[in-house]
């Protein structure tokens, strides 16, 4: 077996890869002195070359099957969104799709990083990658198997917080309740303190939405009155919007003002 071919074998189970990923796998094959360009030269461009690897954008590929045309082959959108950075989590709608509670297969990912680490949003294929930045990409962030890979993934509780504080990365309102709605398994207990690690003002919004949920989904149903009472002592100040700017009913245990429009969503979900 030629040391090209034994290459394109260890990348094979991993379907995407990184260059530095194909590095590691050249490292027990080739010579430990050979270079990084070497590399590219000698291996990376001729399994491109030979329809093995196709490339996605500079230091990213796909790895192809045998019978795998490159014109014809559909990367896996999480597989992809894992590979462009190192420090990262799969967050949002993207992790709602990963938990099989999204209500709506979405064609762009959401990958969260910091701000240094920041990429410019591109496209492959039908999917559209997107960098989200957030200040802590360890708390509450969990690895998992994947397709032969591990990926990197928010808790379902840090993805409930996170998907009612930026809604506009939940597809919205309508489309984030209906995913929450299906998000079996959540830890309820964990709220209060994640609520608080993000800021004091997103609590009425959290209890909100958790009360709503305990009325429509099962898996809300034993989200304890004592946790919203806890919730509910934390409010202070003013009476704020769900929707910024936007009037509406002021719910008064949680001072929110929840617009006409969002309580007509609602009875149609």
């Amino acid at each position: 077996m030629s040391k090209i071919e034994a290459i394109y074998i260890a990348l094979l189970p991993k379907k995407v890869v990184s260059f530095n990923d194909i590095v590691e796998a050249a490292s027990g094959i080739v010579k430990a002195s050979s270079s990084r360009g070497y590399i590219y030269r000698k291996y990376v461009d001729r399994l491109v070359k030979a329809g093995k690897l196709k490339q996605i954008r500079r230091g990213l590929y796909v790895v192809l099957s045998p019978l795998e045309k490159p014109e014809s082959h559909t990367a896996d959108k999480l597989l992809v969104a894992s590979k462009i950075r190192n420090e990262y989590y799969l967050g949002f709608h993207t992790a709602l799709e990963y938990y099989g509670s999204a209500s709506s297969f979405y064609n762009e990912a959401y990958v969260c990083v910091r701000a240094e680490d920041r990429f410019d949003p591109f496209s492959y294929g039908r999917f559209r990658f997107r960098p989200v930045f957030v200040e802590d990409i360890t708390l509450e962030v969990e690895e998992k198997s994947y397709l032969e890979n591990v990926v990197r993934v928010s808790s379902k509780e840090r993805t409930f917080i996170e998907c009612i504080d930026r809604v506009q990365y939940a597809g919205g309102w309508e489309e984030c309740i209906k995913s929450l709605e299906g998000l079996a398994g959540l830890d309820t207990e964990k709220l209060p303190n994640l609520v608080e690690y993000k800021k004091k003002s997103l609590i009425r919004r959290v209890g909100y939405i958790l009360e709503l949920l305990k009325e429509r989904s099962p898996f809300y149903e034993h989200v304890p009155d004592g946790l919203l009472n806890v919730l509910e002592a934390q409010i202070s100040g003013s009476p704020q919007y769900l929707v910024s700017g936007k009037k509406g009913s002021l719910d008064k245990r949680w001072r929110l003002y929840i617009p006409e429009e969002f309580e007509e969503k609602l009875r149609g979900i």
